[in-house]
């Protein structure tokens, strides 16, 4: 813990830090806006297990640009990688929901006219269920273990692949 602690009281270039925010929150909601597109066409229209795959895609869309972004490491670097690829796990979720939410009203712009469907279709524990749903089903199972491998494994990646 103390060694955390004076890896974060190092100090850090504010114009990196800039760039690297920036950087990190359109890649997060540009990706993963995208990638939740591709995974809800996957998903529906082939065998779910394959949109899992999707997930490695954007790993690799968001390290690479958000490894690129900065000239000189810190810790905070790591951890802040590591919020950024949940944010764009959560923009997968919310995008693939507002698309079956479109194709079932036709008019997915309905959910935010009340404030309670908005904050029920925002909620970030609908999008990190894999957690906590096992439902008596194999392939449900099968699904939440690779869903909750992928998110360790690429979390660690993420957090290793900063460091340089």
């Amino acid at each position: 813990m103390k060694r955390l602690l004076y890896a974060l009281k190092e100090p850090f270039i504010p114009a990196d830090m800039k760039r690297f925010l920036l950087e990190g929150f359109l890649a997060s909601i540009v990706f993963g806006g995208f990638i939740g597109a591709l995974d809800f066409y996957l998903e529906n229209y082939f065998n779910s297990i394959l949109a899992i795959f999707t997930y490695l895609i954007l790993y690799f869309f968001l390290s690479n640009r958000l490894y690129r972004s900065f000239s000189q490491y810190h810790i905070a670097y790591s951890i802040l990688a590591i919020f950024f690829l949940l944010l764009s796990e959560y923009m997968m979720g919310l995008t693939a929901n507002l698309l079956i939410i479109q194709l079932i009203t036709g008019n997915a712009t309905t959910v935010f006219s009340n404030f309670w469907s908005a904050i029920a279709i925002l909620n970030p524990l609908i999008y990190f269920s894999y957690f906590w749903v096992w439902l008596p089903n194999f392939d449900v199972i099968l699904n939440n273990i690779l869903q909750i491998l992928f998110t360790i494994y690429f979390s660690y990646s993420i957090y290793q692949m900063m460091k340089r």
